[in-house]
């Protein structure tokens, strides 16, 4: 018989939800060097899609990785990011090193914005006149900080235990990767407006304090005093999605924390998530997450790792 988890990575397409990592030792997090990854997994050469983050930063060799149809070439020093969702593969790797790093959404956002999140993994994509390379080579400045970052977050995963405090580390750690990252591809794109980054900035510190109680674009808006499509038309310009997904993304990582980190019913969590109707509710999450509440419950809570 099937386990619950086995029905829910049993999709058309080769989706693969967090849980397929064996070697696991950070509930959200994942890191190894590239060669011991392919090890282990040697299934994810070919075409697949995931549900978490990935930065894969290659120190030696030559290859390419094909992101949505699309194929880049990969060398020493070159940096790959591949959003959830991404169908992707690794081809002609020959001897190819370096370092693979996962990451659920769930484990950044718990202390950082969400829009930074998005903003990041915006490079990943195409939309509209935006050509973003998901995979840009470093120069010897540029792969010395990012380097440095991922080998501490490496020591901290290597020596994490429930009762210390490496996860909060290796978040504010992943925080400096990303703004490091943030900068680098806005540079090379040429897609950096500093009074839409104020906005930004500003946006995310409103969606953070109001996205359960102001789910209407109006009051996002009006707070800009800019229109609805103009806020959009930002939105999509530097997240690939409209304010409006942002708003109900945003939700769902509050319900999903709320269901694996309380003991409040799936009533109560509805509730405090201004949902006047449970079964609502229940549908929306379904919708977003494949699961019922409670299924998420029931099969998350057992890949957490309970403090001693």
């Amino acid at each position: 018989m099937k386990s619950d988890l086995d029905q829910y990575h049993n999709t058309e397409k080769p989706l693969y939800h967090f849980s397929f990592l064996r070697d696991i030792k950070v509930h959200g997090i994942y890191l190894n060097s590239f060669v011991k990854f392919l090890n282990l997994y040697c299934f994810i050469r070919k075409e697949h899609t995931h549900d978490f983050y990935s930065v894969i930063l290659f120190t030696k060799g030559n290859g390419s990785i094909l992101i949505n149809n699309d194929r880049y070439p990969v060398k020493p020093q070159t940096i790959c990011i591949v959003a959830p969702n991404q169908m992707h593969s690794f081809e002609d790797l020959g001897d190819v090193e370096g370092t693979i790093f996962f990451f659920c959404q769930d484990f950044y956002v718990e202390e950082f914005s969400f829009l930074r999140l998005l903003n990041v993994f915006s490079y990943t994509s195409q939309t509209g006149t935006n050509v973003c390379n998901p995979c840009i080579d470093l120069s010897d400045n540029e792969f010395g900080p990012i380097n440095t970052v991922l080998k501490s977050i490496q020591s901290e995963y290597e020596w994490y235990t429930p009762s210390n405090n490496s996860a909060v580390i290796i978040r504010s750690q992943l925080n400096i990767m990303l703004l490091k990252l943030s900068e680098l591809y806005e540079t090379k794109s040429g897609k950096s407006n500093n009074n839409e980054s104020i906005l930004i900035h500003s946006l995310s510190h409103l969606v953070d304090s109001y996205f359960i109680k102001e789910q209407q674009l109006g009051f996002y808006s009006s707070a800009f005093n800019i229109s609805e499509s103009q806020l959009n038309d930002i939105c999509n310009k530097h997240f690939n999605c409209g304010l409006k997904k942002i708003l109900q993304n945003r939700l769902m990582q509050e319900a999903r924390k709320l269901l694996l980190s309380s003991d409040l019913s799936v009533s109560e969590v509805a509730y405090k998530l201004n949902f006047g109707d449970n079964s609502y509710f229940n549908k929306v999450f379904k919708n977003r997450t494949g699961l019922t509440p409670k299924k998420f419950r029931d099969i998350h809570k057992k890949l957490v790792p309970q403090k001693p």
